[in-house]
């Protein structure tokens, strides 16, 4: 009769241990879960850039650049060669505004008033470009996709003036940004941004 009451008393005994045991890896293990996904969200929050001025996504943008993102809009956000791009501009607004193309090309239509960049495009012809203390003027600015023109400093000047080139050739999305300081600035001051898709279809 002892032995068979030992016998219980073992199996009762070991099967409280184990069910114990089983318990508390589930809970060691629910714990290391949740330090996981701790993890990953910490990951997810610091891989996402506090300051960007070109994300597409004004969530990753600082909160004056969200409140202030007003100041640009553009019409229509489609484009084709010959139409018309619309920039409306709330008053009052920076005196700076670039255009970053498909190819990471960084156009400026506007810069600091005696500028050598704003006499050599006054030179060349480009259009529209603008002194900074002119653009701060505008409300609205219309741009033709067809005759839209920048100079390129990076070639050799023809008869002592810079080759123009087309701003809006390559297929793409165009973004363009205004700006309370010049873009050549090391932190420039981005109040707004738009994004624009062209197509070419002559390409």
């Amino acid at each position: 009769m002892m032995l068979g009451k030992l016998k219980l008393f073992l199996i009762l005994n070991g099967f409280l241990i184990i069910w114990t045991s089983t318990a508390c890896l589930q809970k060691n293990t629910g714990t290391d879960n949740s330090t996981t996904d701790n993890s990953a969200k910490s990951l997810s929050i610091a891989a996402t850039p506090k300051i960007s001025a070109t994300v597409n996504n004004n969530a990753a943008l600082p909160k004056k650049v969200k409140e202030s993102n007003g100041e640009l809009s553009c019409s229509p956000t489609d484009l084709k060669l010959a139409d018309i791009l619309t920039l409306k501009m709330r008053s009052p607004h920076g005196g700076y505004l670039e255009i970053i193309t498909p190819q990471k090309k960084y156009i400026f239509l506007s810069e600091l008033d005696g500028d050598e960049l704003v006499e050599a495009g006054k030179k060349a012809g480009a259009e529209p470009f603008y002194a900074a203390s002119d653009f701060t003027k505008l409300d609205e600015l219309k741009i033709n996709t067809a005759e839209a023109t920048t100079i390129d400093v990076e070639k050799n000047k023809a008869n002592g003036k810079y080759q123009l080139e087309k701003i809006f050739s390559a297929s793409g999305k165009y973004k363009i940004l205004l700006s309370e300081d010049s873009f050549e600035t090391d932190e420039p001051t981005i109040t707004g941004q738009c994004e624009v898709s062209f197509t070419n279809v002559n390409q």
